[in-house]
């Protein structure tokens, strides 16, 4: 049975760090057999085919590819397509929040984890705001911080559940989601 797969992985051309251009990504998950495989922009969203399969074997398989590839070690998330379906029906974001004020996003986990007894969870600088975890997938708002800017989610969430993550703008789930 063919599955459509979508892989996130951790830490792509972010700050000039782990840098590979979209076709040399394609190429790479095409090498490693799978079917139809396109990008979406730089961050490393790749959405491909395969046979059905255990998602962490997939995961370790992509991960060793990337490795023996690349050279280094990245991060690889995977949801199928009926997952990100789930996600996108699920939007639990207030749409009345000002998009200037509140950037939504969705961070998904490696694994599942112990939900806080209540939400929403704020981080110390109060510039994260996570609002639901469901599952391997957690939604959070990115605030304005008292240092300037705005907070990522990313590494609060990572520090506070000490779990591996990558987290995309919601605007570009929504946009990746139309892309099957």
């Amino acid at each position: 049975m063919i599955i459509t797969y979508f892989a996130f992985l951790r830490g792509i051309n972010v700050s000039g760090q782990k840098i590979i251009k979209m076709d040399a990504l394609r190429g790479i998950f095409e090498s490693m057999g799978f079917i139809n495989v396109r990008t979406y922009i730089q961050s490393g969203n790749v959405l491909f085919e395969a046979t059905g399969m255990d998602v962490s074997t997939l995961e370790s398989q992509i991960e060793e590819g990337l490795l023996k590839t690349l050279g280094y070690r990245v991060s690889v998330l995977l949801r199928t397509r009926e997952e990100i379906e789930e996600i996108l029906k699920m939007n639990p974001f207030d749409e009345s929040r000002n998009p200037a004020t509140a950037t939504k996003y969705l961070t998904l986990l490696k694994h599942d984890i112990m939900p806080p007894e209540s939400l929403p969870l704020f981080s110390l600088l109060r510039d994260v705001e996570i609002i639901m975890i469901a599952g391997k997938n957690l939604f959070s708002y990115s605030l304005p911080s008292p240092k300037g800017g705005f907070g990522f989610p990313n590494v609060f969430i990572e520090k506070h559940f000490k779990i591996s993550a990558t987290t995309r703008n919601w605007n570009t789930i929504t946009k990746m989601g139309l892309l099957v």
